[in-house]
């Protein structure tokens, strides 16, 4: 099969990471072609067809879209897979012109209009799923590539690690009070990077958290990060299926969340806390700590083989494959 995956952007994320993976792992059987913005191209298997993506410009210059359509046409693709709005509108103008079936996946709660109307689509949450209008939608549950983590130090006595972009939904401003009025020892390091430094970097220092809170930028090995941490927390406040959620089910020993989606599927009730609840949570997971470690066990136990790339691929595969055999059945008749 021979298989386009589009995406729009330019910002590393978690949404990036899962399209990158996916591409690789899809080409490990597949002939995988992935466009998209030339800083991704270091990330990428050489066994992918990487095509740079210029994001500057317009999803409407007809210069640029025809250059996107002679791409696509000229692979020779049998489905094109497409992430972000953007990708899907460009798709939706394109698709008139050919007969390539085009699929779109949703990471995210938020209602968007790109995802109405479309033929196929992909869900990552059956939350998720609730916002999608598509004539077929497919649950398929993101995944990470497992590596073999390294102790790295960390510099509290209980070092507590949040994962994700510097954005208000991550909720990391409720998570920075939560730790503020906590009466142990105890260290925050937010790994990731974003527009909301400024502000919380403003936050931490009127707090006085200099030496409790340490935001430490965008990681590639955020997997070390975890792995050395004594407790994972998810403060955010809307997830689609948080793939530092995943992360963690791998890497850290504790984990606790708010109640998005994605975490509601898979954590216990033990592990779901609200924002408002951050601070008494942690606080009886340090205080019960075995108690929590083994709820995490049960749950890695459980989840974690379920939630590989491979696994994610081989789904995402099974799921081409029935759309690509329909329209060639449909375009015979």
């Amino acid at each position: 099969m021979r298989i386009v995956e589009l995406l729009h952007g330019d910002k590393p994320g978690g949404m990036e990471k899962f399209c990158i993976d996916l591409s690789n792992t899809l080409a490990q059987s597949h002939d995988v072609m992935l466009i998209a913005h030339e800083n991704f191209r270091k990330y990428v298997s050489e066994r992918v067809d990487f095509v740079a993506l210029d994001v500057e410009r317009s999803r409407n210059d007809p210069f640029f879209l025809y250059r996107l359509y002679r791409t696509i046409k000229e692979f020779d693709a049998d489905i094109v897979h497409a992430h972000k709005q953007n990708s899907i509108r460009m798709l939706k103008r394109l698709s008139p012109f050919w007969d390539i079936p085009f699929v779109a996946t949703k990471h995210d709660m938020q209602k968007k209009k790109a995802f109405y109307g479309l033929r196929y689509a992909v869900a990552i949450s059956t939350e998720v799923e609730r916002t999608i209008k598509a004539d077929e939608i497919r649950l398929i549950y993101n995944g990470v590539v497992p590596v073999s983590p390294k102790k790295i130090s960390l510099p509290g006595k209980f070092n507590i690690v949040a994962v994700g972009g510097l954005r208000p939904v991550k909720g990391f401003d409720k998570l920075i009070d939560a730790v503020a009025v906590l009466d142990r020892e105890v260290h925050l390091t937010i790994v990731g990077e974003g527009d909301e430094r400024a502000r919380l970097e403003q936050k931490i220092d009127e707090m006085g958290l200099s030496e409790k809170v340490t935001l430490a930028g965008f990681k590639e090995n955020v997997c070390d990060y975890l792995y050395s941490c004594d407790m994972q927390v998810i403060a955010s406040y809307s997830e689609g299926f948080s793939l530092a959620m995943i992360e963690g089910l791998f890497y850290a020993p504790v984990m606790i969340s708010t109640p998005v989606s994605g975490a509601t599927e898979i954590l216990s009730d033990d592990l779901i806390v609200s924002q408002e609840e951050l601070a008494k949570k942690i606080d009886d997971a340090i205080e019960q700590y075995d108690r929590y470690k083994n709820i995490t066990d049960r749950i890695k136990r459980v989840w974690a083989p379920r939630l590989t790339m491979q696994a994610c691929a081989e789904a995402y595969s099974d799921y081409f494959d029935i759309i690509v055999r329909s329209n060639k059945k449909e375009s015979s008749q």
